[in-house]
């Protein structure tokens, strides 16, 4: 289980308005994010954790945000490459910093492009593995988030959990994997969706706040046109 402290770090770099710099120190990792708005949040460490790709594999990460979850598997497996894709121009910028702050750029390229529209910048079964931390709350549940960033980040506005799965699908080598985090009360409707794509669930892991609360989130790893076979792992407890 990965367990990255994550605080504000001392740094005698001037800061960026409307930013902070955050440290990951089990990774070796400071990563900048905004201020307010979209921040990343434990699912990202949860699904970089759970992803797990092979060596020397192309890694597509669909909607990176600040690049959090490219910068952890891109430091945890030094042997592969990952082109990291987000949509926001303001997250871009933070993601190609964070990359060039931490020395990966010779293995995470970041691409500003629409998911939805996957083949301007992937080419047909190009990667190896896929993995998305998507946007999952609909539009009419609760309250859309007041700051646009966090509300296109959170919200399935501009894309949703079927166009994630049929991008990973065109991506996708035969054999290859997507690793997905969603919530849990949803996921009937995921691994429905994965199934008609041809994306068959292999391993699922519950994700509860503690032994005596309902899974919140659920972690999937799928592969393409496989067999069925699903290995369900021991519930995690972040006893929060």
């Amino acid at each position: 289980m990965l367990t990255c402290p994550v605080h504000d770090s001392d740094t005698n770099m001037p800061a960026k308005r409307n930013n902070t710099l955050h440290a990951l120190e089990d990774m070796g990792l400071d990563i900048r994010q905004p201020e307010t708005g979209y921040r990343f949040s434990v699912d990202s460490l949860l699904l970089a954790d759970f992803c797990r790709p092979g060596r020397r594999h192309h890694v597509l990460d669909l909607g990176t945000g600040c690049g959090v979850i490219s910068l952890i598997i891109a430091r945890k497996f030094p042997d592969i490459k990952v082109t990291a894709v987000e949509i926001q121009e303001k997250l871009i910028d933070l993601a190609r910093e964070n990359v060039s702050r931490n020395r990966l750029g010779d293995r995470i390229t970041v691409v500003h492009g629409d998911l939805n529209n996957i083949g301007d910048f992937i080419k047909a079964q190009g990667v190896d593995h896929v993995v998305s931390n998507p946007p999952y709350r609909t539009p009419v549940s609760g309250r859309i988030c007041i700051d646009s960033m966090e509300a296109l980040a959170r919200h399935e506005i501009l894309t949703d959990i079927e166009r994630v799965i049929q991008a990973a699908r065109y991506a996708l080598r035969p054999g290859g994997r997507l690793s997905v985090i969603f919530p849990a009360e949803r996921v009937a409707g995921l691994i429905s969706s994965l199934v008609s794509n041809r994306l068959e669930p292999k391993r699922m892991q519950m994700v509860h706040p503690s032994p005596e609360r309902k899974a919140r989130m659920c972690m999937i790893e799928a592969c393409r046109d496989a067999g069925r076979e699903l290995h369900v792992l021991p519930p995690m407890f972040l006893n929060l």
